[in-house]
């Protein structure tokens, strides 16, 4: 006979996943790195299993047997809700920085610093009056602590370019043309403190999440989510298709 084996652990819910049976799959990040459990459908558990929504923090008791392939949920505590996010206008964006942290947790070693910005991100847009800037920041600050970060000139001059493939921002050369106004703030962003790019102005907003899009859809996987921050990206950030 096979023994269960309980483990308790916390995380943030970055997925939902509804199966056939009417079972939940949620994936959570924790400080180790992502992890999965199934809650059951009709099965008793310790906890209201709506503690599972999307963004909540929470502790799982979870139960895995030898031959299992997901552990079960057993018991939920929830340790903190965050309402805003819940709002219409806050959502997408929540959205967004879940589905990126999901995206960039497949190695443990990045686990503590993601999950810092994943709760750090979640927390400004539950309570700053800016929810697109709090977003755009901590998008590329998750970029940035997971390795992916494009290389960039401290002070660019002239012609600026974003090159998606090469993962560098350059005066001149191939990749995205970035307009002038909008390659300061492209820099600020890809290497600037998060403190100190909060409090920047970042004039085209548009633009920035246009070159997120692509320079993430290349780098990591293209997000869904952005879509409901700038639904259409035909215009390609301002440039041509990097070479």
């Amino acid at each position: 006979m096979s023994r269960s084996r309980y483990v308790v652990r916390e995380g943030i819910v970055i997925r939902r996943t509804p199966l056939p049976s009417g079972d939940v799959v949620a994936t959570l990040l924790s400080t180790e790195g992502k992890f999965r459990a199934v809650a059951r459908k009709g099965k008793r558990m310790g906890g209201n299993p709506g503690r599972l929504s999307l963004f909540h923090d929470v502790t799982v008791q979870t139960y895995s047997r030898k031959n299992d392939d997901l552990a079960v949920v057993a018991q939920v505590t929830l340790n903190g809700v965050l309402a805003s996010l819940a709002d219409a206008h806050v959502y997408p964006y929540a959205s967004l920085l879940a589905e990126l942290a999901d995206r960039l947790a497949t190695d443990v070693e990045h686990g503590e610093s993601l999950h810092a910005w994943l709760a750090s991100g979640l927390r400004g847009l539950n309570q700053d009056p800016d929810p697109d800037r709090v977003a755009l920041v901590h998008a590329w600050m998750m970029l940035r602590i997971a390795g992916f970060a494009p290389d960039a000139p401290a002070n660019p001059t002239g012609a600026t370019r974003l090159d998606v493939a090469g993962g560098r921002i350059q005066e001149g050369g191939s990749g995205l043309a970035v307009a002038s106004e909008v390659a300061p703030d492209l820099v600020q962003l890809a290497r600037g403190r998060a403190r100190d790019t909060l409090a920047w102005p970042l004039h085209d907003r548009k633009s920035l999440w246009r070159l997120f899009e692509r320079y993430a859809a290349w780098h990591v996987a293209e997000l869904k989510s952005v879509q409901m921050i700038v639904p259409s990206v035909p215009e390609r950030a301002h440039g041509h298709t990097p070479t």
